[in-house]
């Protein structure tokens, strides 16, 4: 009995001055929790203010139910009677009860909100990413992208451009793994086949170079760019005759020196080392049918027959 007796004294300590206090401290952790959810900032310390802060909120409704006041009366007879009144502590228990379940609908609401605005902002951050990369600013460039990838974990055009950042400071190893996130989160995505071909080459793994170069020709079938570099990974691998028949391609489509520069020094290459190779044909290009705007008139007999006579 004692226990129940230190238990009930404990809860009447607090006054209603002190039960105010709780429910403005519970809304005021609440609204920074808000606040830094929306900003995306410190999502962890966020949560935990939430929670306090409902905390605080559901406490102050307990002492508001459970209080009591003790009054004698005579000198003789001991009162116990509920502080407040009976329609306030059902309105208390309904608190109680429905108090977690919206304020998690409500950060959940301000969440997704979020969520929504910070997609609508994607285009522009990549091209805010790209621009930062020219200038130089590979910092903002990567905050830029990671903030995107924050919000859309499977973007693959997020992951490549992240992957170009990493290539320029040097950092091959976090640059190859964006592109397999890339092409994970897209196998079509062409740009992200090139530069992990290209990274490939650069570390000897010429058949998966290849297998990557291969597919993206296929999907750019007159791309320059694909050309010269499958040449460049041929020729590393040993494969002259293919190597010369891509560079070959690579004159052919341009007269772009940032193409035909490289091409010709490698084919020069090619030529000393196999005298013969010099004579190889470039390989056909792909065979897509050209139709004139001719063929869709219609066809006349150039010869009509004459009518038959009745």
């Amino acid at each position: 009995m004692r226990g129940i007796e230190f238990y009930d004294r404990l809860l009447d300590v607090p006054g209603p001055s002190a039960i105010a206090q709780l429910f403005y401290a519970g809304v005021f952790l609440v609204a920074v929790a808000v606040f830094l959810l929306s900003l995306r900032r410190m999502r962890k310390l966020a949560r935990g203010l939430g929670v306090v802060g409902v905390l605080c909120f559901m406490l102050a409704m307990f002492l508001i139910h459970e209080q009591k006041v003790v009054a004698t009366r005579d000198g003789r007879v001991t009162i116990t009677q509920w502080r407040y009144s009976p329609a306030t502590r059902f309105q208390v228990r309904v608190v109680l009860l429905g108090l977690p379940t919206a304020a998690a609908f409500l950060m959940m609401q301000v969440y997704w909100s979020s969520q929504r605005r910070q997609r609508a902002r994607i285009p522009a951050q990549l091209r805010e990413g790209r621009l930062k990369i020219l200038r130089g600013d590979l910092d903002g460039a990567l905050a830029e992208f990671n903030a995107i990838l924050d919000v859309a974990p499977y973007m693959a055009e997020a992951y490549y451009h992240r992957a170009t950042l990493y290539r320029a400071q040097g950092r091959a190893d976090d640059a190859l793994a964006d592109l397999d996130h890339a092409l994970r989160c897209d196998p079509q995505h062409p740009a992200a086949h090139l530069m992990r071909g290209r990274m490939l080459a650069e570390r000897g793994s010429y058949e998966a170079a290849g297998a990557d170069l291969d597919r993206y020709i296929g999907m750019r079938s007159s791309d320059v760019e694909g050309y010269l570099a499958r040449g460049l990974c041929r020729a590393r691998e040993g494969r002259d005759a293919e190597a010369v028949a891509d560079l070959q391609r690579v004159l052919k489509l341009t007269n772009h020196s940032d193409y035909t520069d490289p091409a010709r020094a490698e084919l020069d290459r090619l030529y000393d080392k196999v005298p013969d190779a010099e004579e190889t044909e470039a390989l056909p290009p792909p065979d897509v049918p050209v139709r004139s705007v001719l063929d869709t008139l219609p066809k006349y007999d150039e010869n009509p027959r004459p009518p038959a006579e009745s």
